[in-house]
């Protein structure tokens, strides 16, 4: 068994928070905020495949699929890859902007 504590990329907090994204016809999300200086940490999928942490890279990737049991190509993988990055990003923008207007 392993346990890791969540930490920031950017400034090592471990002081993070979980937003649940649900959407309909989608899987749902979290998404992991740092609370010290408000950057995207990572995001989940509660699926298959569902592991991407933001900042990791690549290899975090490929354990993920490795997790799944998903076997392909390499260039499918890194098409994989690069694809989930752009998009959670994207999303990560999106939830941190909601949640402004929420406050707001």
């Amino acid at each position: 068994m392993e346990i890791h504590l969540q930490h920031c990329q950017e400034c090592g907090s471990d002081q993070v928070r979980n937003i649940l994204y649900r959407q309909p016809g989608e899987p749902d999300r979290v998404i992991v905020q740092c609370t010290q200086c408000e950057r995207f940490v990572a995001s989940y999928i509660i699926a298959p495949l569902g592991y991407y942490h933001h900042g990791k890279g690549f290899e975090s990737f490929v354990r993920g699929l490795h997790r799944s049991g998903e076997f392909m190509s390499g260039r499918k993988v890194q098409a994989l890859f690069e694809s989930r990055k752009e998009k959670e990003t994207r999303l990560f923008d999106k939830v941190v902007a909601l949640l402004r207007e929420r406050k707001g």
